[in-house]
């Protein structure tokens, strides 16, 4: 058990072009075969529209691991990419053409265990690799095509969960097994530069030995200073927060929501306005089959205060993937979250968000018909 934001504003016709109003969401279908990537269009009420799968060029992993950003969009809407876990590569496209100019793979990097998680900076993609337990920073071109920048960087964990913060000054990675995270400033050349020690979990905050604490995908206030992680553990639901400063991670905390009844928290989500200090923070409860549920846990955060609101259970889901906002104001509303029934077909839901009360909009079946947990919206 163990996911970034921005992406796409097009609209399908004979070419594609940017839109103005509403927005889109990006799926990794994850196919083992041949894998693919589909881009639904969300309207401001939350109806969903197939607009168009492409092809990647590599293969998936039928699933693979849970949470994970899959995918990514380039901060300027230029580009975006797609991981192939099981052939190691990743998918450039261009936008608005939607032309795929490049699988990028490199000997020293395998994704082939738990995923590939991918993050995007103004200019470099920051990239998690689970085979070969390394994290790398790959050069965008102008032609949306990667190249590695520098050596990676070996971590001590099978990594896949990583970030980038909104203002594309920080990365950070998750160790889903050490429950621990560790931050990385961005140069301007691209090198990452660790900021403080790693953060252990378990050894800052001692509910840790009786709750288990186990981060997975991860988000962050606009200034890369407050962070929120998923937590994979079935003990009960609860999330992993900590302050990031110059010297590294403080005031790790964990936030318990006994009055939920989902499991699994692995994928927070920051409203618009909650990513700028006040507002709504979605926690994306997985579930792990018959008896735990899936779902959205609402909370509201105020200056580093979560307090949990209500959660919406999804009874028809065996698992369930992330949230995403797709409007990009107050509460991001409509929201979208993909679930996966018991026998791997993908469906998403968007709901509309008023206040903090969520209120189901439409459902969509996605091309894939293998577990597929990772998507990425954005407001047109």
């Amino acid at each position: 058990m163990k996911r970034t934001f921005l992406i796409l504003g097009i609209v399908i016709s004979a070419t594609v072009a940017f839109a103005q109003n509403g927005g889109y969401l990006l799926i990794n279908n994850d196919n083992p075969a041949a894998n693919t990537v589909d881009i639904d269009e969300v309207s401001p009420s939350g109806a969903l529209q197939f607009l168009k799968t492409l092809p990647t060029g590599g293969t998936g992993m039928g699933g693979g691991f849970f949470d994970g950003p899959r995918q990514a969009v380039a901060q300027n809407l230029s580009c975006f990419w797609v991981s192939d876990s099981a052939s190691n590569d990743i998918a450039a496209f261009k936008i608005p053409s939607l032309q795929k100019v490049q699988n990028f793979s490199n000997v020293a990097l395998n994704g082939d265990y738990l995923g590939i998680g991918i993050a995007a900076s103004r200019n470099y993609l920051i990239t998690a690799w689970s085979g070969s337990a390394n994290i790398a920073v790959l050069k965008i071109a102008s032609d949306c095509s990667l190249t590695l920048v520098g050596s990676p960087i070996n971590q001590p964990d099978n990594v896949f969960d990583i970030a980038v913060s909104a203002n594309g000054k920080v990365a950070v990675v998750a160790y889903n097994d050490l429950g621990g995270a560790q931050a990385y400033s961005i140069g301007a050349s691209g090198t990452l530069t660790a900021i403080g020690p790693m953060l252990n979990f378990n050894s800052s905050i001692s509910a840790c030995s009786t709750q288990g604490c186990y981060p997975t995908s991860e988000d962050a206030t606009s200034d890369g200073q407050f962070w929120v992680w998923g937590n994979a553990t079935l003990s009960a639901p609860s999330a992993l927060t900590a302050i990031l400063g110059s010297n590294g991670f403080r005031s790790a905390a964990l936030q318990t929501y006994p009055s939920s009844s989902l499991a699994n928290i692995e994928a927070p989500w920051f409203s618009p306005a909650g990513r700028a200090g006040n507002g709504n923070l979605y926690l994306s409860a997985f579930g792990f089959g018959t008896g735990y549920p899936a779902g959205i846990i609402v909370t509201t955060f105020n200056a580093g205060t979560i307090t949990y609101v209500d959660s919406t259970p999804n009874n028809y889901a065996f698992y369930a993937g992330n949230v995403q906002t797709i409007g990009k104001s107050g509460t991001g509303s409509p929201i979208t979250e993909i679930w996966s029934d018991s026998l791997g077909n993908n469906t998403v839901q968007s709901y509309t968000v008023s206040g903090t009360t969520l209120t189901r909009a439409a459902s969509l079946k996605t091309s894939s018909s293998f577990l597929a947990t990772s998507t990425t919206g954005v407001a047109k």
